[in-house]
């Protein structure tokens, strides 16, 4: 009994741990434990379906193959080396990625994509690696139970945090689609309103909700296809490629953590380095200042009051409002608040 539940808690602490660390990382605002909650729970859940369909393609790509099989007598069929380098590839790319990370995407888009609490950027990867660490902790407990200790040793280090990397992959983009999104919505209101003319064109947000599913499948079936093409050079490119995964994710993990700031705020940002003139239209209504910015950068000023989840469009506003109302001509120092400044590159 003491074997059985030390058994199972080492099988669920890499998933702990790599989830108190992706949640510390979270700086701008905690999500909510029920949310978090939630979305484990479903990575858990969607292993039902995810074993109910990957066979069945699996199934599809094993009978399709079997149309190139090579008959030598009666007794032996196979398929030529270049064939079953396909097939394997194939079977990992479609018949296991494919249905494991579009679960996981599926559930945590279902879950988080209208969801109030999606207001930042780094929001989308804590909802991506939670879903996967969910499916990925109960993944390694029917392991743990299948194999034994060193299964679960070995797995701590490689499959655990691989649904992880996985999942920053999908969380990375699926944080882009989502502010690029609000950037775009801005920019309809801007035009809505006078401020851009009509034929500007618009962020295009709809390749990071592609990227956010095309990624990880792609990291995931190259991942399983490394092993399960049972070449001796291949276990030495799984591993080369393994430890690419830890550098790359972890500091993707702590390049988006130090960007994270409300998604408004950011998508402010895209807008006002795409469009600079709109700066100027800011400046011109404050008396006696110049924040126009350098050839590197744009600055501008956030009226007194206005909170950071303002758009442009409110800036401009507000600024007017006071600029009409004579209050910026008689009291300009009372009315703007810090200079923020915006990177090109």
């Amino acid at each position: 009994m003491i074997n059985t539940v030390l058994l199972v808690l080492a099988a669920l602490v890499p998933a702990v741990f790599l989830g108190i660390y992706i949640f510390i990382k979270d700086r701008v605002e905690k999500e909510p434990w029920s949310l978090l909650a939630i979305l484990f729970v479903s990575g858990i859940v969607i292993c039902y379906p995810v074993v109910q369909v990957s066979p069945l393609v699996n199934g599809v790509i094993d009978n399709f193959f079997s149309l190139f099989a090579v008959s030598e007598d009666s007794t032996s069929v196979y398929l030529s080396s270049g064939t079953f380098t396909v097939y394997k590839g194939a079977s990992n790319f479609l018949g296991v990625a494919l249905i494991e990370e579009g679960f996981k995407w599926l559930a945590m888009f279902l879950i988080t994509h209208k969801n109030k609490n999606f207001n930042s950027l780094f929001d989308g990867m804590i909802y991506a690696v939670f879903v996967s660490l969910g499916f990925a902790a109960f993944e390694n407990i029917l392991y743990a139970f299948s194999y034994g200790w060193d299964t679960v040793l070995m797995r701590a280090f490689t499959a655990v945090p691989g649904h992880v990397f996985d999942a920053v992959f999908m969380g990375y983009y699926y944080s882009l689609w989502h502010v690029y999104n609000k950037a775009r919505n801005q920019e309809r209101e801007l035009k809505s309103r006078g401020f851009l003319e009509k034929s500007e064109h618009e962020f295009k947000s709809a390749k990071y909700l592609v990227l956010s599913i095309v990624v990880p499948v792609a990291a995931h079936g190259f991942y399983d296809f490394c092993l399960d093409l049972n070449r001796g050079y291949m276990v030495i490119v799984f591993y080369i490629f393994l430890i690419f995964l830890y550098f790359f994710c972890f500091s993707r993990v702590r390049k988006l953590s130090k960007m994270d700031s409300s998604d408004t705020a950011f998508s402010t940002s895209l807008v006002i380095k795409k469009h600079p003139q709109l700066v100027s239209v800011i400046s011109e209504l404050i008396p006696g200042t110049d924040v126009g910015g350098s050839k590197h950068d744009y600055a501008f000023t956030r009226p007194v009051g206005l909170s950071r989840n303002a758009t442009v469009a409110d800036i401009i506003d507000e600024y007017k409002r006071l600029h009409n109302n004579g209050d910026l001509a008689t009291d300009v120092d009372s009315y703007i608040g810090q200079t923020e400044f915006v990177k090109q590159k």
